[in-house]
C-alpha cells in the first residue's frame, strides 16, 4: 500500500516540473527558455525594487517619526513609541543596531524594507517553483516585481515590506518542517536535536520581528498540524504542536506588551475595511467581507475586479490541493487567518500591514491558470478514442485562456504603475530637500517656521543640516487657540531681519491653500523676497518662501478669518 506521508510530501521535494526525473534532450531545451525568462522577471524586479531603495527620497511624516525613536535606547524601543508609533521590538532593534554601525542616512534605514521585498520577489517565485512548476514560477516573478506596494515599500523606513519577507520565510520553512521533523522517539530526537530547535528558534524571532509572522505562525502550524491529523499521525501533530508552543507563547506575550501602551488615536479603523466593524453581528460580517475584499484588492494589490481575484484564488487552490496538499493547506490558513484577525479588530486585512498577503495572492491566481491547463491537457489524453470525449478538455482549456486573460484584466493597470514607479520613485513628502535648500541660505540671527506636521520630520534631519537654533512650528490661527499662541510667534520673531517658511505634507485637515495664506500672513509683517511653491512634485511637497521683516507683530493685527495669521504650535 502506498505510504500516505510520503505522497504528500513528494510535491514538496521535487515535483516532475522540477525536472529531477531523468530528461531527455527536448527536456533540457526546454529548461533553458525557462531559465532565461525567470531571470528577466526576477531582474526587473531586483532593478525596480533597488531604483526605489537607491533614490533615497526624503522620509515623509511617519517614517521620520519611527527614525526619531530609534534615537532611544534598546530598552526604550520596548517600551511605548513617541508619536503614537506601532512597530515590532525585534525589527526596531535591527533597524537601531543599522544605525549604530553603519550611520543615519537614509538609504541605511530603509534597508531592510529593502531586503524585505527582494525576499518576498525570492521566496514567493520560490514557493510558485515548487508548488506550481517552472512557467508558474515566472508569471508569479513577474506579478511581484510589477506589484507597485512593494516597490514602493522598499524604499520607506517602515516595516511592512520586512514584515512580509519574514511571513513568506515561514511558509517556506514550513514546508520543510513538514517532512523534517517528525516524532520518532526520545532516542531519534536526542540524536538530532538541531531540527526542532531550528524551529522552535525560526518561530521564536520571526514573531519577535514581525507582527504579520504571528498570524502565519499560527497559520501554518495549523495547516501542519491538520494535516499531520488527516493521515492519523497523531505523534506527528502533538509533535509539532508543541515546538510551535513557544514561539505562540512569545506572540501572546508580545501582544499583551503593545496592549499595555496607547495608540494612535482610532488606529483599530484607521485602514478603512481592514478590520470588522466594532461589535459586529452576523449581518455586519456578512457586510465586511465584501467591503473588506474590495479594499484588499485595491490596497495592497493594486489590482481589480475583486470577485474575479476571488474565484481564480478558489480555483487555485482546488488545483493545489489535488497536486499537494501542503501547500493549498498552508495557503489556505494564512488567508483565513488573516481574515480572523481582521474580523476580531488585531490586524488589518487591507492597506501595507497586509503586504504579506500579497505573495500568496499572486500564487493563489496564477495556480488557477496552470490547474486549468493541465486539467485540459489530462482530460484531451483521456478522449483521444472519441472525438466527443474531448469536449471536457476545450472547455478547460478555454477557461485557462480565460483565467490567464483575467489576470491580466486583474493586475494590468498595476503594471503601469510599477513602471512609473520604477522610472521615478513617487514620494509623499520632500520636506528633506526643502531644509536643505533652506539650509543653504540662512544666516546668524535668521528664524525657520515650519508648518507643523512636518515636525517629525525636521526633527530627524535639524542635526544634519544647517538650521541655526531658532526652528519652530507654526500652524495657520485655529479659531479654538488662545491669543498667546500669536504672541508667543510674535516673540520668537522679534529682533530676527529674517524668516523662512517651510512647508512639506499637510494634514488631511488642513486647507489645500495653506501655502498661500501662510506667506499672506508673513507678507503683512515683512516683505517676501523668495517664493517656492512646490506643493505638487512628484517626490513629494516641498515649498519655502524667505520672508524680510519689517514689522513684528503686524499693524494692524489680525480682525477676523480674512485675515490669516499664524501660530506657534505646542
Amino acid at each position: 500500500m502506498e505510504d500516505t506521508a510520503t505522497r504528500e510530501a513528494v510535491p514538496v521535494q521535487a515535483t516532475p516540473a522540477s525536472g529531477d526525473q531523468p530528461r531527455g534532450r527536448l527536456t533540457r531545451l526546454g529548461e533553458w527558455p525557462f531559465r532565461v525568462l525567470l531571470t528577466v522577471a526576477l531582474g526587473v524586479g531586483l532593478v525596480g525594487a533597488t531604483r526605489v531603495w537607491w533614490t533615497a527620497l526624503g522620509m515623509w511624516k511617519d517614517e521620520a517619526a519611527i527614525a526619531n525613536n530609534l534615537r532611544r535606547s534598546f530598552l526604550q524601543l520596548a517600551g511605548h513609541l513617541t508619536y503614537d508609533q506601532v512597530a515590532p521590538v525585534g525589527w526596531l532593534w535591527l533597524q537601531k543596531a543599522m544605525i549604530e554601525v553603519v550611520g543615519p542616512g537614509d538609504r541605511v534605514l530603509r534597508f531592510l524594507p529593502f531586503v524585505g521585498t527582494l525576499t518576498v520577489l525570492c521566496l514567493g517565485t520560490l514557493i510558485a517553483r515548487r508548488a506550481i512548476g517552472r512557467f508558474g514560477a515566472v508569471a508569479v516573478a513577474l506579478l511581484l516585481s510589477f506589484s507597485p506596494v512593494l516597490l514602493v515599500y522598499a524604499g520607506e523606513t517602515k516595516q511592512y515590506a520586512w514584515e512580509a519577507g519574514v511571513a513568506l520565510a515561514l511558509i517556506v520553512l514550513a514546508a520543510w518542517a513538514h517532512d523534517a521533523i517528525r516524532w520518532a522517539g526520545w532516542p531519534a530526537l536526542r540524536a538530532r536535536p538541531w531540527l526542532a530547535l531550528a524551529w522552535i528558534a525560526a518561530t521564536g524571532v520571526a514573531v519577535f520581528v514581525s507582527f504579520s509572522a504571528i498570524l502565519v505562525m499560527f497559520a501554518v502550524t495549523a495547516a501542519l498540524v491538520g494535516l499531520h491529523a488527516l493521515r492519523r499521525a497523531w505523534p506527528d501533530a502533538l509533535f509539532q504542536a508543541a515546538l510551535s508552543a513557544p514561539a505562540a507563547l512569545t506572540a501572546v506575550f508580545l501582544v499583551w506588551w503593545r496592549h499595555r501602551f496607547s495608540f494612535y488615536p482610532n488606529q483599530t479603523d484607521y485602514f478603512r475595511g481592514g478590520t470588522a466593524p466594532e461589535g459586529a453581528g452576523v449581518r455586519e460580517y456578512l457586510d465586511w467581507f465584501p467591503y473588506m475584499w474590495s479594499k484588499f484588492i485595491e490596497a495592497p494589490m493594486s489590482w481589480r475586479h475583486g470577485a474575479l481575484v476571488l474565484a481564480l484564488m478558489v480555483v487555485g487552490l482546488v488545483s493545489l490541493w489535488l497536486r499537494s496538499r501542503l501547500w493549498a493547506a498552508m495557503l489556505l490558513m494564512v488567508f483565513l487567518a488573516a481574515v480572523g484577525g481582521g474580523a476580531v479588530r488585531g490586524f488589518p486585512v487591507v492597506s501595507r500591514p497586509a503586504i504579506y498577503l500579497i505573495a500568496p495572492t499572486v500564487v493563489l491566481v496564477v495556480a488557477a491558470v496552470d490547474g486549468l491547463a493541465r486539467a485540459s491537457v489530462a482530460l484531451y489524453r483521456r478522449g483521444r478514442a472519441h472525438p466527443w470525449q474531448r469536449i471536457p478538455a476545450i472547455a478547460a482549456a478555454l477557461a485557462a485562456v480565460a483565467a490567464a486573460v483575467g489576470i491580466g484584466l486583474v493586475a494590468g493597470p498595476s503594471a503601469g504603475t510599477a513602471r512609473a514607479e520604477i522610472a521615478q520613485p513617487l514620494g509623499k513628502e520632500a520636506l528633506r530637500d526643502a531644509l536643505r535648500e533652506v539650509s543653504d541660505r540662512v544666516q546668524p540671527g535668521d528664524v525657520v517656521l515650519v508648518y507643523y506636521f512636518g515636525n517629525a520630520v525636521t526633527t530627524w534631519y535639524k542635526p544634519y543640516l544647517n538650521l541655526g537654533p531658532d526652528v519652530h512650528n507654526v500652524r495657520l490661527c485655529q479659531p479654538d487657540s488662545p491669543k498667546s499662541k500669536q504672541d508667543e510667534l510674535y516673540a520668537k520673531l522679534s529682533g530676527a531681519k529674517r524668516v523662512f517658511y517651510v512647508e512639506g505634507m499637510l494634514n488631511a485637515t488642513t486647507r489645500r491653500d495653506n501655502f498661500a495664506e501662510s506667506l499672506r500672513a508673513l507678507d503683512a509683517m515683512g516683505t517676501i523676497v523668495e517664493q517656492h511653491d512646490r506643493t505638487n512634485t512628484r517626490i513629494g511637497p516641498h515649498s519655502w518662501a524667505l520672508v524680510e521683516l519689517t514689522q513684528v507683530p503686524p499693524s494692524p493685527l489680525p480682525a477676523g478669518p480674512d485675515d490669516p495669521c499664524l501660530e506657534m504650535y505646542q
